[in-house]
Parts: structure tokens; sequence; C-alpha cells
């Protein structure tokens, strides 16, 4: 069914304002603006309909949605919301398969798990199940402070991406150790990983951590973002 009234330059020119002030990336925004598109043409072929021309039934519709910051502030919840969810199911299903690959690695190159120093070993294990342990346990709160248990927590908008930067600090700071061992272990028994599959195994794991450390690093700084954005 064809519209009587097509977005008019005054209406692309309003959602273009509202975009620009809507946190998070420009993908995360489709879903809006697609909702505001049809909500103000839907005004517009009403205005049109009711006798006036279609720039005026534009700047109608425009005039009626309002401010577009105040239209942007009324989203700013939903996409941070949204932005933690994916941010923490992201840590959620690549935390398992890093892990795997640093036991595989240290079975493989029969490497002790330690961080030297003045309290003595064995740190390593404890530092990074601590660090996973924030992380899942961030990440879940995360994944329920956007879920259906939502309708029994207190309303917070600032919970769920409090909860992904948590996770991703988490996740930052078990990739960090993960990588400061291999570096250990490179510096103080260098032939520990001198067989070929110990040495592509090391290898993988270390990329899949930094690339891990990356997104998680820049999902903290983007939650923090948006956290402060909600006042």
């Amino acid at each position: 069914m064809s519209r009587a009234v097509e977005p008019a330059p005054t209406v692309e020119r309003y959602l273009a304002e509202v975009t620009a002030l809507l946190p998070g990336p420009a993908k995360a925004h489709d879903g809006i603006l697609a909702e505001l598109r049809t909500g103000l043409l839907d005004a517009a072929d009403s205005h049109r309909s009711a006798g006036l021309t279609a720039a005026q039934a534009a700047e109608e519709a425009v005039r009626e949605f309002g401010d577009p910051g105040e239209v942007a502030d009324g989203f700013r919840a939903e996409i941070a919301a949204d932005q933690a969810r994916r941010v923490v199911i992201v840590l959620l299903a690549t935390g398992p398969v890093v892990g795997l690959l640093w036991i595989v690695t240290a079975l493989a190159g029969h490497l002790p798990i330690h961080v030297p120093s003045a309290e003595g070993p064995g740190m390593g294990l404890p530092l990074v199940a601590l660090a996973v342990g924030v992380t899942v346990w961030a990440a879940l709160l995360g994944i329920a402070s956007t879920g259906r248990l939502t309708r029994w927590l207190p309303a917070e908008p600032r919970q769920a991406p409090t909860a992904a930067a948590v996770a991703g600090f988490g996740a930052v700071g078990a990739d960090a150790l993960g990588l400061a061992l291999l570096a250990v272990e490179l510096a103080t028994a260098p032939g520990r990983l001198s067989a070929l599959l110990a040495m592509l195994l090391a290898a993988t794991a270390a990329t899949a951590s930094v690339a891990r450390l990356l997104f998680a690093g820049r999902a903290v700084c983007r939650c923090l973002a948006m956290r402060a954005g909600l006042g």
C-alpha cells in the first residue's frame, strides 16, 4: 500500500538530527529510525488528509514529535540496554573458547600456572579465576537486567551498561593475565614452547585473547559513555 506522503526533506532532516544525538553505533539505530520514520509519515498522512500540503503536513508532524534532543533521550535507555546485552552475550560466548585454548596450550607446553611474586608462586590461576568469576557474574547480571527478569527488578536504566562494563573489565583482566603468564614463561623457560604444536596453540590462544581484550576494552568505553548519558 503506497503512502500519500513520501519522506520529505523536513522529515529526513529531523531524523538526521535525532540520529546525531543517539548513543552507540549507527547500526543500533536502524530499528529506532524505522519506527520514527513510520510514525512521522503516518502523522503527515493524517495532516495531508485534513487538507494540508505535503510540506505543511511534514512540518506539522515534526512539530508534534517535539524537540529532537528530547526524542533521542527517550531512546537512550533502550539503546544502552540493547548494547549491554550484546556485549555480555559476546563475552559469555567467547570466554569458554578462549579459556579452552589457554588450557590446551598449557597442557601441550607443560606450562606451570603461576606468577612470580614476593608472596610466592601459585597466584596465576586464582587471579585468572577471579577475573573470570567477575566477568561471568557481571555478564549474568547484565542479561538479567535486559531480559524478562526486568519485570521483577528495580527500574534502573544504568544497571545494564554498568554490569556490561564490569564484565568487560573482568574479561580484559582475564585475557591480560593469560598474555602476561605466557610472556613470563617465554622469558623464563622459552624451551617449553619449542614444539611446533605448542607454538601454534600458544599463538592461537594469544591472538584470541588480544582480539577479545580489544573488543572488551572498546565495549567498556561505550558502556561507560552510555551510562553517563543516562544521568
